[in-house]
């Protein structure tokens, strides 16, 4: 389990606190930081992936950073926005393991992470890069993505190493999905 120390301890309303950051970048401003990895990792554009699919990649990699707005969409709601024309998901492996993913809507990265074996082993700056192409392949003039304070601490940083610009913060109450789903996101992690 990565550190998770940087969040915030679960609230008795319910409720979780957290900045979101909105960064935009240019082809310009784009700094392609990532090395190859040391293993082999192969990116997979995943065609008409079914909820359930989509559901476990998404928590696999985004269960320690308190990712939750996908599971409150229905099965068909969910398998309706992640196939519609102009999404794609693309997924990194490591042999069968899953290394991490990324998807991408219109100018957006929707979401980006490892999973928590391969945090920490040089390949984040490398998948981001690809996610970079893939996106002003598809035609973007600027490419935007978000962060919030209980994403990995270093997200921000390797957005803004790579080129991202902030162009702006907001204060929002969330639902805290240890309040929510305790079962899944326990407190504390172990």
């Amino acid at each position: 389990m990565p550190d998770v120390s940087h969040q915030p301890p679960p609230r008795a309303d319910g409720k979780l606190a957290v900045t979101v950051t909105s960064l935009e970048l240019a082809p310009a401003n784009w700094t392609r930081r990532g090395l190859a990895p040391e293993i082999e990792v192969d990116i997979v554009r995943e065609q008409e992936p079914t909820a359930a699919r989509y559901l476990d990649l998404y928590d696999r990699v985004g269960r320690a950073w308190l990712w939750y707005e996908r599971r409150l969409l229905g099965e068909e709601q969910l398998a309706a926005l992640i196939n519609r024309p102009g999404h794609e998901l693309h997924t990194a492996r490591h042999g069968r393991a899953l290394v991490g993913y990324f998807e991408l809507y219109e100018a957006e990265i929707v979401f980006f992470g490892l999973t928590p074996e391969y945090i920490g082993r040089r390949i984040g700056p490398w998948l981001l890069d690809l996610a970079i192409e893939r996106g002003f392949a598809r035609g973007s003039s600027r490419l935007v993505l978000n962060t919030n304070t209980v994403d990995h601490p270093r997200a921000l940083d390797t957005y803004r190493k790579a080129g991202f610009r902030v162009v702006g913060r907001e204060q929002k109450e969330l639902q805290d999905p240890r309040v929510l789903w305790p079962d899944i996101y326990r407190w504390p992690p172990k």
